[in-house]
């Protein structure tokens, strides 16, 4: 028996219920927000990645699947969507002629790591990303919507992580990056062999190495709070003055420096404890250099992403009674097989979910059968009904019966389905 590779895993429909709800709040804040759907590539250039995100990033260095097409050019299933949509803004003039853009995303995304909890090869994120303006608000506006979707889907226990890494000013991060080599030199034979690495070409990303040594190294380094420039500075305040005007709560973490190398300024995490070693559920910050990096003109942007699968553990498998099944058709073959083919017909036309086994089983089957199916109505053709041309309808959560003419069938399901309808809206 074939089966999936290690870290893939198939979404089966009891699962798509609550996934659907997941990504259907995120539909509906993105909605609120005006940010418009844009769906980019599974697969880019290797070059779109190792560009956007840094060569010594774990996800580039590690992570990625990436393998050469026919002409020898390659390509990298892609392990997240930020760099996708840049790309896909700074190709398309129509977009970044206009003063802002607003984007979403939706779909799987590929890493090369140990398969853990929350943490899969083939996982799948939404996102959001703006354009186009460097004010604090659209900081602010990012996090305000993972705030929205996180209590939307059910999800009360997390905590919001904020923090500015600020700008490569020599006054600001630059500052910043050689009082942290500096503080690493001296602790380097207590550093894990990937920070020794890190120490030369990017001391920032030992802030962000979960090895035990480097993690208790980090807590006594220089804090990048102390060394932001002025207008980092304000930026900073800003977004949490906006933060707190709408009441949602955070907590500054100043070694807050997120694994990829495009942020600037604000950097966000939503996280639990519910998860094990992979804490955050979703994340982000500003990237106000990343489409002049790409070769747009410059552009302010943030955004952030989300995980699906993280976000479906936390929420817990919820059931929508608007998955169940409306009707299953109950019949003797011969003449009511085709009048109960000619019946789902007109329930499906008529917006009603319906379904049938064409072959002659028995009415004890078929009855299992529409409680496997969780249906709300047996519609019933048995030979005397055939004769009549009409069915008797049963209502699954009664038991109660009631005996009308085919034609009538639709119109009354769809009304003893509005009825259930408003009294479960009711309670």
């Amino acid at each position: 028996m074939l089966s999936n590779p290690p870290g893939i895993e198939d979404i089966y429909p009891d699962r798509v219920v609550a996934w659907n709800r997941v990504t259907g709040a995120a539909r509906e804040v993105f909605r609120l927000g005006n940010y418009k759907e844009i769906i980019i590539p599974v697969m880019e250039y290797t070059e779109v990645f190792a560009r956007g995100l840094g060569d010594e990033t774990d996800i580039v260095s590690k992570e990625m699947f990436t393998f050469e097409d026919r002409g020898g050019r390659s390509l990298t299933l892609r392990p997240e969507g930020t760099a996708s949509v840049v790309r896909a803004y700074v190709a398309n003039g129509e977009y970044n002629r206009l003063s802002s853009a607003k984007f979403f995303y939706c779909g799987p995304m590929f890493r090369a790591e140990r398969p853990q909890k929350g943490r899969l090869r083939q996982f799948n994120q939404f996102g959001a990303e703006f354009f186009g303006s460097s004010d604090p608000y659209y900081d602010y506006e990012v996090i305000a919507m993972m705030h929205a979707i996180s209590h939307r889907v059910g999800i009360g226990d997390f905590a919001l992580l904020v923090n500015s890494i600020g700008c490569p000013a020599a006054d600001c991060r630059g500052g910043y990056i050689e009082r942290l080599r500096s503080y690493f030199i001296d602790h380097r034979d207590a550093l894990c062999e990937d920070c020794k690495r890190r120490l030369d070409r990017n001391p920032l990303r030992i802030l962000d190495c979960k090895q035990e040594g480097c993690s208790a190294l980090k807590k006594g380094s220089p804090s990048i709070a102390d060394h932001l420039c002025r207008a980092c500075r304000d930026h900073h305040t800003r977004v949490k003055e906006h933060l707190d005007a709408a009441s949602i709560a955070y907590t500054e973490d100043p070694f807050l420096v997120r694994g990829l190398d495009y942020y600037t300024r604000t950097t966000f995490e939503f996280v639990t404890g519910r998860l094990g070693g992979q804490n955050a559920f979703a994340a982000g910050g500003r990237y106000d250099s990343l489409v002049e990096t790409f070769g747009g003109k410059p552009t302010p942007a943030v955004g952030f992403a989300a995980g699906i699968e993280r976000m479906l553990l936390l929420a817990g498998e919820t059931t929508d009674s608007n998955s169940a099944l409306d009707v299953y058709l109950v019949h003797a073959g011969g003449e009511s097989l085709g009048q109960a083919l000619a019946l789902a017909r007109a329930l499906r036309g008529a917006g009603i979910s319906a379904d049938l086994d064409p072959q002659g089983k028995s009415f004890k089957s078929q009855f299992k059968k529409a409680d496997r199916e969780s249906a709300r109505f047996t519609v019933i053709i048995g030979d005397d009904e055939a004769a009549e041309r009409s069915c008797t309808i049963k209502n699954m959560a009664t038991g109660t019966q009631e005996k009308l003419s085919a034609g009538e069938c639709p119109v009354r399901i769809r009304e003893s389905l509005a009825g259930t309808e408003g009294r479960n809206g009711s309670d």
